[in-house]
């Protein structure tokens, strides 16, 4: 315990002081879809990270893409907001990058973990509210949120990265899905990277 602490201590030492890497590490599913998991591996490979900014999230609904690239600038992986919906722009500001697409085992499921956020946010109860950003990244009101429409943007954004990446499935994109068993190995063959010695976690 005590040695896995200095060690920790050391490492993360270390990843504040050397450069950042160009070339970037993309969570690109969309978020409740083992996103906070993908996020702690990325970390547990030793890279700088960087999660949801819903602030970020906001200026990409404005197009102020650039400036949300510059941020990219500062960080090697990524995962939930902004970065799912400019993944785009993120493979052609930054060449030779990989993506992960995290996947749910059927959309249902998702929709159902969708669902459950929301309950545990408390969109629908009387006096939530709205945090500065919601109009701007969702635009629907709390209590009007569609889950029929959330279930279909679920299957058109796996299609489309799926068809963006067509021909290089493997190469730059890695697609998963931990509740079918995917985790350390897949991950770890991805990114040439060391398999860390402990059991694969399951976030919310």
């Amino acid at each position: 315990m005590i040695a896995r602490k200095i060690q920790n201590r050391i490492r993360n030492a270390w990843l504040d002081v050397r450069p950042v890497k160009t070339t970037k590490v993309v969570g690109i599913g969309l978020p409740k879809t083992g996103t906070t998991t993908l996020g702690y591996c990325f970390r547990r490979f030793g890279f700088k990270h960087t999660t949801f900014d819903m602030d970020l999230a906001a200026k990409v609904k404005r197009r102020e893409i650039q400036a949300v690239l510059k941020e990219a600038e500062k960080f090697e992986t990524f995962e939930d907001w902004p970065w799912f919906e400019i993944y785009r722009e993120l493979d052609q500001r930054f060449p030779g990058s990989k993506f992960v697409l995290t996947l749910r085992k059927d959309t249902e499921t998702y929709v159902n973990s969708l669902k459950g956020h929301h309950e545990r946010q408390g969109i629908r109860k009387e006096g939530f509210v709205k945090p500065r950003w919601w109009d701007e990244v969702f635009g629907v009101e709390p209590a009007d949120w569609d889950y029929e429409y959330s279930a279909r943007r679920y299957e058109r954004h796996n299609r489309e990265v799926l068809e963006y990446f067509d021909d290089r499935i493997n190469k730059d994109l890695l697609v998963v899905c931990w509740e079918r068993g995917d985790g350390w190995a897949e991950l770890s063959r991805f990114l040439g990277a060391r398999c860390p010695a402990e059991p694969f976690p399951h976030l919310r």
